[in-house]
């Protein structure tokens, strides 16, 4: 099977597996933001997921790529509560606008979607790079694939890169000091925890990859 595109309908099952592998990790996630937050961040990653997947699924047959993702930041959003809810389903219609009357994600559309998300994380969140944030991982997969040697990747090897960065820089946000959100009151605490919401990104792109990976297999 080829690994250089995903179709509107690919799309919708991508986050039928995002949702299902949030899911295995809502404990982690949990945990996570026990140390510096609430507490409760895997839980509305979860159902926020689960309403993006019940969204997706039921919109009509010829649905674009933006219809999708846009429908899917709605979901999201209207779902959720606190930042995490606002700037994911942000994230997801800024990626949707930008990829307004395309029939597909391949890589050169990967990578427009993560710039699209970057900006509109950056604009939303008031945060930047090294304020122990989500988008310290969006920054991170984003650069991952935007030099001049990225443009002949295909999808698989684009995703895979982006989601290595993502993990790296969700790693390292375990040496930041927080300087944004309610974790910022917190001071040297926050030391030695990832940020919550990076480690989700760097998951959500994980499972792209790994569903894209299994469909490229022969059965």
């Amino acid at each position: 099977m080829p690994q250089n595109s995903m179709t509107p309908d690919d799309l919708r099952h991508v986050f039928a597996y995002i949702a299902e592998t949030i899911a295995k990790h809502e404990a982690q996630l949990n945990s996570l933001d026990a140390a510096i937050g609430d507490g409760d961040h895997g839980i509305t990653m979860r159902v926020g997921f689960n309403a993006v997947r019940a969204r997706v699924n039921s919109l009509p047959d010829g649905a674009g790529i933006d219809t999708v993702l846009r429908e899917a930041g709605l979901a999201f959003m209207g779902s959720t509560g606190g930042a995490i809810g606002v700037l994911l389903g942000k994230m997801l219609m800024a990626a949707g606008g930008r990829l307004k009357g395309h029939q597909e994600i391949g890589p050169a559309e990967f990578r427009t979607l993560l710039d699209s998300m970057e900006t509109a994380l950056s604009s939303a969140g008031k945060a930047k790079p090294g304020d122990k944030t989500v988008l310290d991982a969006v920054h991170a997969a984003n650069q991952a694939v935007s030099g001049p040697g990225d443009s002949d990747q295909d999808l698989l090897a684009a995703l895979t890169e982006a989601t290595q960065a993502a993990e790296s820089a969700a790693r390292n946000t375990a040496q930041m000091l927080a300087r944004v959100g309610r974790s910022s009151r917190l001071g040297d605490r926050v030391l030695s925890h990832p940020d919550p919401g990076a480690v989700s990104f760097s998951i959500i792109l994980r499972a792209m990859a790994e569903w894209l990976q299994k469909r490229s297999e022969p059965t």
